[in-house]
C-alpha cells in the first residue's frame, strides 16, 4: 500500500532535444563536432591511440590509453 504511484503526480518528462542532455536537472547543450566522417576515419590509420606508433617518427607509445590525456613524443611531435 505504501508504494502505490500517486494518481495526482505531475509525469515527468523523459525527453531530451537532439543535442542536448540533462545533468542535474539542466539542459546541456552537446558541443557540435568539428571534424567530418572522412576525418574520423583517417584519425583511425594514423594517431597513436590506435596505432600505438608516432605518426611522425614511428617511436612506440606505452599502451596505457585509461591514464593517458597527451600523445607527445620525444621526436617533438604533439597531439593538441
Amino acid at each position: 500500500m505504501d508504494f502505490r504511484l500517486d494518481p495526482s503526480a505531475e509525469p515527468a518528462e523523459l525527453w531530451e532535444p537532439q543535442g542536448a542532455s540533462y545533468y542535474n536537472g539542466e539542459l546541456i547543450l552537446q558541443p557540435q563536432q568539428r571534424l567530418t566522417q572522412q576525418q574520423k576515419l583517417e584519425l583511425l590509420d594514423w594517431h597513436p591511440m590506435f596505432t600505438g606508433k608516432c605518426p611522425q617518427c614511428g617511436a612506440s607509445f606505452d599502451r596505457d590509453y585509461t591514464s593517458r590525456v597527451h600523445w607527445d613524443c620525444k621526436c617533438g611531435w604533439m597531439d593538441d
